[in-house]
């Protein structure tokens, strides 16, 4: 599970504590446009490719209605409270 980089590693936590924090205001996950922006990523491409990533890692799930739908795990929230 810690096999990124420690530059992935730093990405790959914006986005988890993005996706909480979206998710708890906003009622809904965010797009992956949206998971881009505020990782400071260019393309979606790149955010398709982290997110596919976490996915493999199992940080995150894809929803079953949609496979544009991506939610964190339990193992993501552990992982994030351990990093303070």
């Amino acid at each position: 599970m810690n096999s990124c980089r420690p530059r992935n590693r730093k990405t790959r936590d914006i986005i988890l504590r993005y996706m909480v924090s979206f998710a708890d205001e906003q009622g809904r996950q965010p797009s992956v446009r949206e998971i881009g922006e505020a990782a400071g990523l260019m393309s979606t491409s790149t955010t398709a490719g982290y997110l596919r990533r976490m996915v493999n890692e199992g940080l995150l799930t894809q929803g079953e209605q949609s496979r544009r739908n991506y939610f964190v795990t339990q193992n993501a929230v552990l992982l994030l409270r351990r990093a303070g």
